[in-house]
Order: C-alpha cells, then sequence, then structure tokens
C-alpha cells in the first residue's frame, strides 16, 4: 500500500469516530428536574408496593401465609402506599387543572355528532325519551340510553 491510501483509510476512520462520537459530544441530556425525578420514584415505589400486596394476598389465599403475619404486613403495606399517594398528589399539585371527565365526554359527543351530520347518517328522528336526534340502525339513544324502535315495526 502506498502513502496515499493509507490517509484516506485514516481519514475515513477519523470520520467515522467523529460521526458516532457526535451524539455524545452534542447531547444537552434530558434535562430531567428534581421533582420529576422524585415523582417518578414515587411512582416506582407504588408500583412495587401494589406488587407486594398482591403477591401477598395471593399467598395468603394459597394458604402460604399466616393470618397474623398477612394483617400485620397487608397493614404496613397499605400504610406505606398511602404514604406515597399522599407524596405523589402533593407533587402534582391540585387536581382542578385537569379537565373533568365530563366536560371530555361532551366534547367527544358533541365531535361524534358533527361527523354524523356531516356524512349524512342522522335518520331526522328524535329519541322518544330524552327528545335528542338519533342516527338510522341504532337501537339505543346514546344520549339517555332509552331503547329505540326497530326500523323495520
Amino acid at each position: 500500500m502506498d502513502l496515499g491510501s493509507l490517509l484516506v483509510i485514516l481519514a475515513l476512520g477519523l470520520m467515522a469516530a467523529a460521526f458516532i462520537a457526535q451524539p455524545f459530544v452534542d447531547s444537552p441530556g434530558l434535562g430531567v428536574t428534581k421533582e420529576e425525578r422524585r415523582l417518578s420514584e414515587l411512582q416506582a415505589e407504588r408500583d412495587r408496593v401494589l406488587a407486594t400486596l398482591q403477591e401477598l394476598d395471593m399467598d395468603h389465599a394459597m394458604g402460604k401465609v399466616l393470618r397474623e403475619d398477612y394483617q400485620s404486613q397487608r397493614g404496613t403495606l397499605v400504610a406505606r402506599g398511602a404514604e406515597v399517594l399522599k407524596a405523589i398528589d402533593e407533587l402534582r399539585g391540585p387536581a382542578d387543572e385537569a379537565m373533568p371527565d365530563t366536560d371530555l365526554e361532551v366534547e367527544i359527543e358533541a365531535a361524534v355528532a358533527r361527523l354524523r351530520r356531516s356524512e349524512g347518517e342522522i335518520s331526522g328522528g328524535t329519541c322518544g325519551s330524552c327528545g335528542r336526534e338519533i342516527v338510522a340502525g341504532d337501537r339505543f339513544c346514546v344520549h339517555c340510553g332509552a331503547s329505540l324502535p326497530e326500523e323495520g315495526a
């Protein structure tokens, strides 16, 4: 081999090494805050407590654990679980920030109704119980749950 081919091989090796090392040099990291890390630790602890409770319940049901031991261990685990859940709630803040389920359900129902109207599926009939529009082919009203008469009847 001559000197030129050795220099080309060396240059390609250096470029490959630089390409492979680039993510390690340029990566700013995940930027996880202390609160996020603590919340993650608490959630992992919650999962461990729940798994241990399930195992303890299963062992007790199979007769592997005495009743006295079961009651004392279960009480300890439940108390620890309550502490962990309380700490998680404190870190997450007030629950008022979350959207209530009823608002979400109303939005979903409105979106479904808009889609059905755009597809021309609404039969023009109304529910005998709540008076809202019904869709052709439905057996029950999506709003109140009342049974609808058959189309051929």
